[in-house]
């Protein structure tokens, strides 16, 4: 993906300021503050105003939701070149969910009223954001067929094959453990197994932050769904 330098010297990757015209792009750079944030520091706060969009440009944030005195839920992890949250500053609404750093963040926040301004009067920047809050909304319906058509094996080998975008090589988990299982909806215990699994299996090799997989289209064959998946799922995770 194409690589944009902006006035605070770092480099924006992404399909939202890409898509942008020259000159949108330069004003929404040129009223970017850029941040760096720690592993666990929070970036947006549930239900808290959308003032800012936020542009990921290192590291890994995780999207999490909590009803009222109760654990947070892993929704999501965006990886870097994603923007959020866009359906919240477009629409003016609160966040729905909270924001944190799953490793350390660089990032540029934008305020939300350059962003409206911009978006709606260049055709290109609205589109983008518009795909991206699609492919968000497909990202969720996936978790819940997920959920009800794979065990945590599948779901484990699945999240990894989706990382992978070459028929083999490394994939990068630079989040906690605890964090890919709640967003996988099982335990960091049924996590580990699952991958010892797929290990014992030949399909992948494990190196601490770093897991080797020699060949992708085994790992997904092992993540289709099988029939009865759902069953299977509530019995191992």
């Amino acid at each position: 993906m194409p690589g944009i330098r902006s006035p605070l010297g770092v480099k924006v990757t992404g399909p939202l300021l890409t898509a942008a015209s020259p000159e949108t792009r330069a004003q929404l750079l040129g009223a970017a503050v850029a941040l760096s944030v720690p592993r666990g520091a929070p970036i947006l706060a549930q239900e808290a105003e959308a003032d800012r969009l936020f542009l990921l440009l290192q590291g890994s944030v995780g999207l999490s939701t909590a009803e009222e005195g109760g654990a947070a839920t892993m929704v999501e992890i965006l990886s870097p070149g994603e923007a959020f949250p866009i359906s919240a500053v477009l629409l003016r609404t609160a966040h729905p969910v909270a924001a944190v750093a799953l490793a350390p963040c660089r990032l540029l926040a934008i305020p939300a009223e350059e962003v409206r301004a911009a978006a709606m009067g260049d055709s290109g920047l609205m589109q983008a954001a518009l795909e991206q809050m699609t492919r968000q909304w497909r990202l969720l319906v996936d978790q819940v067929v997920d959920l009800k058509t794979r065990d945590a094996t599948q779901r484990a080998a699945r999240f990894l094959a989706r990382r992978l975008g070459t028929a083999r090589g490394a994939v990068d988990i630079p989040e906690p453990r605890g964090a890919i299982a709640a967003r996988l909806g099982m335990t960091p215990e049924s996590l580990s197994r699952a991958l010892h699994g797929l290990e014992a299996a030949g399909l992948l090799r494990l190196h601490g932050r770093r897991v080797d997989v020699p060949d992708r289209a085994a790992l997904l064959r092992v993540s289709a769904p099988r029939a009865g998946g759902a069953s299977q799922a509530a019995r191992r995770v």
